[in-house]
């Protein structure tokens, strides 16, 4: 059968730009080896976020387990009803692009218009430590856990260190962060990654910041997780020859997504940038319409964050540092969570929200926000600066009371 285009990875970029594909007319396949959804759905942001709910709410680890597998098999089945009813090819096995201009998944050959690479992305290793899914363990591994490790040794404190490290401590275990760096979350805004160190503190989680894996005595812990970035699956992806580019280890695209090969796009985790599943899902359409519509750029101008520790992080655009750094004319201002009468009715009123207003326009530059329900509030500044909506008109909205939302109003409040 022919096809318009072939699209090698079912995560979250390829299963939309599959129905991007489809929504246009194009006759389109997808060829996965593995589960669809991607690492998003299978080991990534769905079940991490399972185990951030169950583990609040008191489940064991072998409970939170069995639902996260539920969620999971539902959203899955989910899935492929939608590949279904789009009348969307679907291939289980490898694909290998050959020099011809085709490809073959197993004992099948196809030539498409266009192929998309959508293989995403593999936990990585350090030079001198490697992952043995024993005990020096990945993210994937540390969603099958047969048990709470007594003591948990965390190395890197970006997003997934810090997500597991909320979730394990919940769950009982004796947890030590190790960064580099000298903040958690490095590239957040500092006041919030200092507020975020503080409350871990108080959960008697052990942060070790200014240090790396090599400074401690890793048998002193019962599991080493690895969390020190990913890189990208494109091992065996195509034939020597084929002309495809590699910079620093990902697949080279130019501003639509274009690889060097004219048909050949790629998108999502396997071209680095934002390793975003959000931002894979923009990228997988987007280069699918810049197959079969006008040429557009990529635009990452407004890309919301959510990081799921306790307390949540939100944050979107410029943070303070930024803006200082660009030279911007801006003022910082703050509202903390303790003003908001719906944060006592639930208890939780730790933390505080943050925007970066330019003091000219009152053009809103970035916001971050610690606290209750974050990571559904950064979405409201998603669509504010992401529509030039000024601090000026912000001001004049009426937001419900009691609301956890009259965050935004209270803050704008206090600007410009």
């Amino acid at each position: 059968m022919d096809y318009d285009v072939c699209i090698i990875g079912a995560g979250w970029a390829g299963f939309n730009a599959a129905r991007a594909a489809a929504k246009l007319g194009k006759k389109a396949c997808i060829a996965e080896y593995r589960e669809i959804g991607g690492t998003c759905l299978n080991r990534g942001c769905i079940p991490t976020k399972a185990f951030v709910h169950y583990s609040k709410i008191g489940f064991s680890l072998g409970d939170i387990r069995k639902k996260k597998d539920e969620v999971v098999g539902r959203l899955r089945d989910g899935m492929s009803y939608l590949v279904k009813s789009n009348k969307i090819d679907y291939f289980k096995g490898r694909a290998l692009v050959k020099k011809d201009g085709s490809v073959s998944i197993g004992t099948d050959n196809i030539k498409p218009k266009y192929i998309l690479l959508a293989a995403g992305s593999s936990p990585k290793d350090l030079p001198n430590i490697k992952i043995d899914h024993k005990k020096i363990i990945s993210s994937d591994d540390m969603l099958s856990l047969d048990a709470v490790p007594k003591k948990l040794l965390v190395v890197g404190g970006g997003v997934i260190g810090c997500e597991f490290a909320s979730i394990f401590a919940r769950l009982g275990s004796d947890v030590t962060i190790v960064e580099i760096t000298g903040q958690l979350l490095p590239g957040v805004d500092s006041q919030v990654s200092k507020k975020l160190l503080s409350a871990f503190q108080k959960t008697g989680i052990t942060v070790l910041l200014g240090k790396g894996a090599q400074d401690l005595d890793l048998n002193s812990f019962d599991k080493v997780l690895l969390s020190v970035g990913r890189g990208a699956v494109i091992d065996g992806l195509w034939e020597d020859g084929v002309g495809i580019k590699v910079d620093k280890g990902f697949i080279a695209v130019d501003r639509g997504l274009k690889t060097a090969i004219p048909n050949i796009f790629a998108a999502g985790d396997c071209i680095g940038g934002y390793m975003l599943a959000h931002v894979a899902s923009y990228e997988g359409e987007l280069a699918v319409n810049n197959m079969f519509e006008k040429q557009e750029k990529r635009d990452y101008s407004v890309i919301p964050s959510s990081v799921f520790t306790a307390p949540e992080i939100g944050s979107v655009g410029l943070s303070e540092e930024e803006a200082k750094h660009f030279g911007a004319s801006y003022k910082a201002s703050s509202v903390h969570f303790l003003s908001v009468g719906m944060s006592h009715i639930f208890g939780d009123t730790q933390g505080f929200a943050k925007v970066i207003v330019d003091t000219k326009s009152g053009k809103i530059l970035g916001a971050t926000i610690i606290g209750l329900q974050a990571t559904e509030l950064v979405n409201i500044f998603s669509v504010l600066i992401k529509n030039n909506i000024t601090i000026f008109e912000l001001k004049k909205t009426i937001f419900a009371h009691p609301s956890v939302s009259e965050i935004v109003a209270e803050v704008a409040k206090q600007a410009l």
